[in-house]
């Protein structure tokens, strides 16, 4: 396909805010982009997969060689779907939806049908490996390298490069404006205001109406006369007012590859474009490849905590359709008030329908990356699900206190590299053998994941050290640590676990250095002497060896409380920022009406640079001390970005920094535990607790399923919350088993009666004493029942019926658990109510 680069410059500036200070950005040059068909169809083809595109619509068609099943870019029919409106079909036949902001922040949608496909404004090219579809989408004519207006003396010099009969074609289309020999209806001042040079010579202007196709043959005729893009420019300056038009359109490109049984989908940020005045600040990819009509059987699966499945056509379009966001909210993103706060511990998605499926995964920015998806019914008679990225973060900032005025402020840069996102077509239709595949994928990705060689129940025990206190000193409020379990009775509660009898045990000990659990930032570690000595914390992590049980020293590295002038934070120069240049300080959010807690104390987000250096910090004490390995509270869990224009950090560079940093530690023979387990940390730690086994179980949703855990069990020892914080234990011990989870405890020494009037009762049920011999006796049925399944994959998860499922491993044992208030019985088969049963072994 020849690719046209048609060129329109635009002569406007936007104000922006960087700082305290207004900068005048001047929009660079746009590439138009416009269709011309060399080719019937483009094509890609391997083993496996062969990729056809229509150069007439730009829509694809993949068909799987396994099965001979074809996957189609949108709904066959969807331009006829008689349930939806006139704008849903504009949508069904869009392969991008795009939405950009103006100076007021009112956010705008562009489908590319509309604003593209059906005006034939984007370009295809062919690589060696790869088919490239170029839009320019918006409200914009083409644009062709030719005068609009121009004076009579320059003309001449153009048209003597011509023949007589190009020449006679260019007075046909041209008028010739002569201020001595106006018309009737022409205005003589506006000629001139419009066109000062009339006061001396006549101005030739290109007639009105003129079809594109004549644009196209004057256009050649000033190309073979001499005429360039440089005179283009030349002209459309001289008579600035007339030739600039301010409207938003924007280009963006998309790149197809094929690699094995995937088709890989690429957006390259450097072929984004758009004028300053209007930010693309989110683009849709996709949004109804591989959708499912009313006809057809399947689902739709989605990231909603271990994972969940959305029957085809299940009715439920008075239901919010889903959505997600991939890793959690960034917090350098300022909010007021979290009704509902959503999160996906893993970047996946998928549909399957009769007998083959696909699960597409979000690679490269997936940390700006949110999954949504929806039922028939709604708009329009399709189930479908897709991603979305934002490309361009912004802000509203009020000028200044004495009026209401705001601008919109914008991240500082232009990301850099691909939005990218991987298809994976299967011969199946069970979530099963879908989340099979996507541990196949996180083992091609990740080589550092291999198979664990320990088949026994994984246990992690939380020990929690000190917790603050305000206490009265010299008639004073200050802020004291209070020990719930000291170095020295940290040793005996492990000594005590390990003569029980747990085999597969490891340790976190938090709240041991910076005065606790609501530690100062780690610029320095000190231990609290209300829990010991550094000679007797020393001696805790040396019995750990001794027994050949891990002990992981826990920090917190990415918030810092405004503690004092000694703490070593200082909220300038330390913390991050949000878009609006303001300094990222945090509130809890209320439970009751939503909003911020502003009476509670606040605490600041950290600088992406200074949580790795804080990393760096808690892991090199750890080794000194001869731990384990290190613990953190939040990376694995949560990320954020840093919005600083002087320094800005992406909230994806974030994560690669993060990424490197803990490939540092592992790679210098430390172990790492993290909560939550974001994808991305895989390959790193050894242990992820307070896993999502659950989700937010949105009323769209069917039901849960395990398809994180089939995933990376046999990979990573991972455990659901605390048995016994857990509200409802007995029905965490029953997801634990349903998922191949290990268990998890948090123990203190110290009764609880001393957390009254703290800030910190939610460690309600953590007096070791009163605990130990239900968890061991959870323990032990748990490991006699499962302690040889750790090792292997999950080949099989099966709902029996609502509230019943059965979980299947490599050797054919088979979990069996009930969540109903009844028993299960199905022939020999009995599952008693609320319980688990193991079968197989």
């Amino acid at each position: 396909m020849k690719r046209l680069l048609k060129i329109s410059i635009f002569l406007l500036s936007l104000l922006i805010l960087t700082g305290c200070t207004k900068e005048e950005v001047q929009d660079e040059a746009m590439q138009t982009y416009s269709y011309e068909q060399d080719l019937e169809t483009y094509e890609l083809e391997n083993d496996r997969l062969k990729f056809t595109l229509n150069p007439d619509t730009t829509y694809f068609e993949v068909v799987d060689k396994q099965n001979n099943y074809t996957w189609t870019s949108n709904p066959v029919d969807g331009a006829n779907d008689p349930n939806a409106d006139s704008e849903s079909k504009k949508y069904l036949q869009s392969t991008l939806l795009i939405e950009y902001s103006n100076d007021t922040g009112m956010n705008t949608i562009f489908n590319n049908y509309e604003y593209s496909i059906s005006k034939q404004i984007y370009s295809i090219e062919e690589g060696e490996d790869y088919i490239k579809v170029n839009y320019t989408i918006g409200n914009v004519e083409q644009v062709f390298i030719m005068p609009i207006a121009v004076p009579e003396s320059r003309m001449n010099i153009f048209k003597d490069n011509m023949d007589s009969k190009q020449q006679r074609q260019i007075n046909d289309y041209y008028r010739k404006i002569d201020i001595t020999k106006l018309r009737p209806t022409d205005n003589k001042s506006e000629l001139l205001s419009m066109y000062p040079d009339l006061e001396t010579e006549p101005v030739y202007e290109l007639r009105e109406g003129v079809a594109d196709y004549l644009k196209k043959k004057i256009e050649t005729i000033f190309t073979e006369a001499g005429y360039s893009y440089e005179d283009y420019q030349e002209d459309l300056a001289h008579y600035a007012a007339e030739n600039t038009k301010e409207t938003p359109y924007f280009n963006v490109s998309i790149r197809y590859r094929l690699e094995g049984n995937d088709l890989v989908v690429e957006l390259p940020f450097e072929d984004m474009q758009w004028r300053n005045s209007y930010p693309l600040t989110k683009i849709e990819v996709l949004p109804y490849l591989g959708a499912g009509n009313t006809q057809e059987d399947g689902f739709i699966l989605v990231p909603d905590g271990n994972g969940g499945i959305i029957n085809f056509n299940n009715g439920k379009n008075e239901q919010s359709s889903y959505y997600t966001e991939v890793y959690g909210w960034d917090s350098a993103i300022k909010r007021d008030a979290v009704i509902d706060e959503s999160r996906s511990a893993f970047p996946v998605f998928g549909i399957a329908k009769e007998g083959v499926s696909m699960i597409g995964i979000v690679e490269d920015h997936s940390a700006v990356a949110s999954i949504m998806a929806d039922v028939s019914g709604r708009t329009h008679s399709y189930n479908y699900v897709n991603a979305s990225y934002v490309t361009f973060h912004s802000a509203s900032v009020q000028v200044s206190a004495k009026t209401d005025k705001s601008v919109m402020v914008y991240e500082a840069e232009k990301p850099e590299g691909v939005l990218k996102q991987r298809y994976r077509f299967l011969g199946t239709d069970t979530y099963s053998e879908m989340a099979q595949s996507y541990r196949d994928y996180l083992l091609e990705r990740y080589p550092g994941l291999t198979r664990k060689e320990d088949s026994s129940t994984p246990v992690n025990v939380t020990i929690v050290g000190a917790i603050d206190e305000v206490k009265q000193r010299f008639g004073l409020p200050v802020s004291m640590p209070v020990s719930l379990t000291s170095y020295e009775e940290a040793r005996t509660l492990l000594k005590d676990l390990n003569e029980a009898g747990y085999s597969n045990l490891s340790i976190k000990y938090s709240g041991w250095m910076n005065g606790g659990i609501k530690q100062t930032i780690p610029k320095k570690i000190n231990t609290i002497s209300q829990l010991g000595s550094k000679k007797e914390l020393k001696e805790f992590m040396n019995y750990g060896k001794e027994i050949d049980v891990p002990i992981y020293l826990e920090g917190m590295v990415m918030h810092a409380f405004d503690d004092g002038l000694f703490d070593g934070f200082s909220v300038n120069q330390d913390a991050a920022k949000f878009t609006s240049r303001e300094i990222v300080e945090l509130y809890d959010f209320s439970q009751i009406y939503y909003g911020i807690e502003d009476w509670n104390d606040s605490y600041y987000l950290l600088k992406p640079q200074l949580t790795i250096k804080y990393m760096k910090n808690i892991s090199e004490y750890a080794k000194a001390s001869f731990a384990y390995g290190v613990a953190f509270s939040d990376i694995g869990y949560l990320l954020s970005a840093d919005f600083n224009p002087k320094n800005l950090t992406t909230r994806y560079e974030a994560m690669l920094m993060q990424k490197a940093e803990l490939e540092r530690i592992a790679s210098n023979g430390m172990g790492i535990a993290v909560n939550g387990g974001n994808e991305y940390v895989l390959p790193y730690v050894d242990f992820i607790t307070d896993m999502d086994l659950k989700g937010k179980q949105y009323q769209i949703i069917d039901h849960s399923v395990p398809f994180y855990s089939i995933a990376i069990h046999g990979l990573v020892n991972y455990a659901g919350a605390a048995l016994n914080l857990a509200g409802a234990y007995q029905t965490e011990i029953l997801r634990s088993a349903e998922a191949g989870a290990g268990l998890s405890f948090t123990f203190t020494k110290e009764p609880t009666s001393i957390l009254q009037n703290s800030n910190y009762t939610h460690y309600f049920a953590t007096d070791y004493e009163k605990w130990k011999d239900e968890a061991y006796a959870i323990y032990k049925r748990y490991e006699a029942e499962l302690g040889h399944c750790f090792d292997q994959y999950i080949i099989n998860h099966e709902r029996l019926q609502n509230g019943v499922f059965a979980t299947t491993y490599e050797d054919g044992t088979k979990v069996y658990v009930n969540y109903n208030n009844v028993d299960y019985v199905n022939g020999d088969l009995n599952v008693p109510a609320h319980d688990y049963i193991v079968e197989g072994r």
